[in-house]
């Protein structure tokens, strides 16, 4: 048995390895030595910054393109990772360790003089600026007077501007942490339908900023998976969105994103989907590759350039928040109970339906990470993901123009059988109105002849 795998029950043979403990654990610790290294990298930064005159980071020191540490949003990424791992204090001795000593580093920078100010400045974000002070107080850490300065703050709690419905999610989140709610939903039945998870994605042609919207809800609405929500949608119309939306990560190699959509499954409480199974494999694998889960601007040619200070200092300001991320998606499964399968289950089949999609990816497209990964599962295993390639084809088919290519991937999945998913969907709709298109246009050049 593989090293990273433990048995199950054979009444559970469609799942019968789940990766064991102990790695989830080792990926959750390499999150918090992240976070340690980084906030000192973030504290130097903001030192040599303000040595040189200027009041935040500037994008224009990062080496290579990389960008800046930000103190402030390093600070509050990493009380968050602490809380989302404070279930492991009453079992794991070194890991309550690295919790308490990362967050009495924290402390001063998440309850500092700067803060302090920017709450009285800035009503309107308050909840904001003191994120970190609500995770730190919430793992035990308290401060009395930082707690009746934003009390009196969050009297008026109309202050401010328009405000997107997630970023509504956030902060009633945030207040409920800080409020100690514990029973009963985190967040409202009808603040959380007036979200994106409360409609289908765009699946064919969905923009980043949109999927990373739909996991921060995710995040906010299920407490990082401590409470369950009730789903404003079918469970199942949900999942097929967060597959579409990974499909889309996994082919941009954007591990970061996928890592974020990955942990639908856990902090819904789902059981993990063939895609999810083998896009969490193909993160692992490539975190093992290099140390560290590489974030979207990270780039290994130019990291084998740049001498050893540099390197370290590279990787942080590029992949810091991608192994974050792992981490959080980890904690999430282990809080949950549900690990995720080493394996996709193997779906046997006598007409192979991935055979007819492979070729939509055509010869000439580039091969992201995934596809070496991919061809190297047996033929089940490949069956098991026909719908995830398919969905694949067809954002590539829709992101080139090629309308003959979303034709041909629509008659493949009509031929297999696979005509239910949101991307097959919405590429019909797509053909739709470029035929109405179409006749509009000879319409128009009929009647000025």
């Amino acid at each position: 048995m593989s090293p990273l795998a433990t048995a199950v029950p054979s009444s559970q043979k469609a799942v019968a390895e789940t990766r064991d403990r102990r790695d989830l654990i080792r990926r959750s610790r390499l999150a918090f030595d992240i976070a340690s290294r980084t906030l000192t990298a973030a504290i130097d930064h903001e030192a040599q910054t303000e040595h040189k005159g200027r009041p935040a980071p500037d994008a224009g020191d990062a080496p290579l393109g990389a960008g800046p540490l930000v103190l402030e949003k390093v600070v509050a990424e990493s009380t968050m990772l602490l809380r989302s791992g404070a279930f492991l204090r009453q079992t794991d001795d070194e890991v309550a360790c690295l919790i308490d000593e990362l967050a009495q580093r924290l402390i001063p920078h998440a309850r500092g003089e700067s803060v302090l100010v920017a709450l009285c400045r800035d009503p309107a974000r308050a909840l904001d600026k003191a994120a970190a002070h609500i995770h730190l107080t919430d793992l035990g850490y308290h401060d009395e007077p930082f707690d009746r300065l934003l009390a009196e703050i969050l009297e008026d709690e109309n202050v401010g501007g328009e405000r997107l419905p997630n970023h509504d999610l956030e902060r009633r989140w945030l207040k409920n942490i800080w409020l100690g709610v514990s029973q009963g939903p985190m967040v409202d039945a009808d603040l959380l339908g007036r979200t994106c998870i409360a409609r289908p994605l765009d699946a064919l042609g969905s923009a980043t900023s949109d999927l990373y919207a739909f996991t921060h809800v995710v995040l906010y609405a299920s407490d990082m998976g401590r409470k369950p929500i009730a789903l404003p949608r079918p469970a199942s119309e949900i999942v097929a969105d967060a597959e579409a939306a990974l499909a889309a990560a996994v082919d941009a190699d954007n591990f970061d994103l996928a890592a974020e959509l990955l942990w639908t499954w856990p902090m819904l409480g789902l059981p993990w989907s063939p895609a999810a199974i083998f896009s969490f494999g193909l993160l692992a694998d490539v975190q093992d590759i290099h140390g560290f889960l590489p974030g979207p601007g990270y780039s290994a040619r130019v990291c084998a350039d740049l001498n050893e200070n540099q390197r370290d200092d590279y990787v942080l300001r590029t992949s810091y928040h991608a192994t974050f991320v792992m981490g959080f998606l980890c904690l999430a499964a282990l809080q949950s109970g549900l690990r995720p399968p080493v394996a996709a289950p193997s779906k046997g089949s006598s007409a192979r339906a991935i055979d007819s999609i492979m070729p939509l990816l055509k010869a000439d497209s580039r091969n992201s990470g995934w596809h070496s990964r991919f061809v190297q599962l047996d033929a089940g295993c490949r069956e098991s993901l026909a719908e995830f390639v398919l969905t694949i084809a067809l954002r590539r088919a829709r992101a080139a123009h090629d309308l003959e290519l979303v034709r041909d991937g629509l008659r493949v999945a009509l031929q297999c059988g696979l005509t239910d998913g949101p991307v097959v969907h919405q590429s019909l709709d797509l053909l739709r109105r470029a035929t109405l298109l179409s006749e509009m246009l000879s319409g128009d050049d009929g009647d000025s002849s």
